[in-house]
């Protein structure tokens, strides 16, 4: 399988499977929900569950940090819960934003975590530079087929930006989506998303 960039929004509907994966019954997938870091993805998550609920089951990682009110997550803190979110469970997706992205790619990374499939909207790639987060050699190393969503002119990083980074990564298990003219990090469009991932989870 081959990355490709697709800047054409109706591919939003119409997205392949990636990659063939042998054994696994989707006819009811169940899904990880990451979110991103402020309180108000909290809303926002949940909305996304309410309508992937339609074909899919789920559970969201409800992060400590909206509870204690401290400003940004604790990504060692979350690992561990999300570790213990699917011990047990074989066969998940997970779809996430923003910070919640890096926290899936860290354990996927670590191979603490193993989605089948994984759809990151709005990755952060200059936070995690700012941060020290090795997140180029979480790409690099990137083995789930994952689907990447980013607004065009998304101010925490944008499509071009992010697109030569994923090309620098060489990873062969993504595809690229644009949402053009879009200058926010807002991903609510939910009808569009619920068509991709519904597409992209389920056989």
């Amino acid at each position: 399988m081959t990355n490709t960039t697709c800047t054409c929004i109706a591919c939003l509907y119409k997205v392949v499977n990636l990659k063939e994966l042998e054994g696994v019954n989707y006819s009811y997938m169940h899904i990880i929900y990451l979110a991103g870091n402020s309180l108000n993805n909290k809303t926002w998550i949940e909305k996304v569950k309410s309508k992937f609920n339609l074909f899919s089951t789920g559970d969201i990682l409800y992060y400590d940090h909206w509870k204690t009110g401290d400003k940004w997550i604790n990504l060692e803190a979350e690992s561990i819960k999300l570790t213990n979110l699917v011990n047990n469970k074989k066969d998940y997706n997970v779809f996430a934003k923003s910070i919640g992205s890096v926290l899936a790619l860290k354990n996927i990374f670590e191979q603490k975590f193993s989605p089948l499939k994984a759809i990151f909207c709005g990755l952060p790639y200059r936070m995690t530079q700012e941060s020290d987060i090795p997140i180029n050699q979480y790409l690099k190393a990137l083995s789930v087929p994952v689907i990447f969503i980013q607004n065009e002119f998304d101010p925490v990083y944008s499509f071009a930006e992010l697109e030569k980074v994923l090309q620098a990564a060489n990873s062969s298990n993504y595809q690229f989506i644009k949402i053009p003219n879009n200058n926010t990090h807002d991903y609510e469009n939910f009808e569009q998303l619920t068509n991709l991932a519904e597409d992209f989870f389920v056989i």
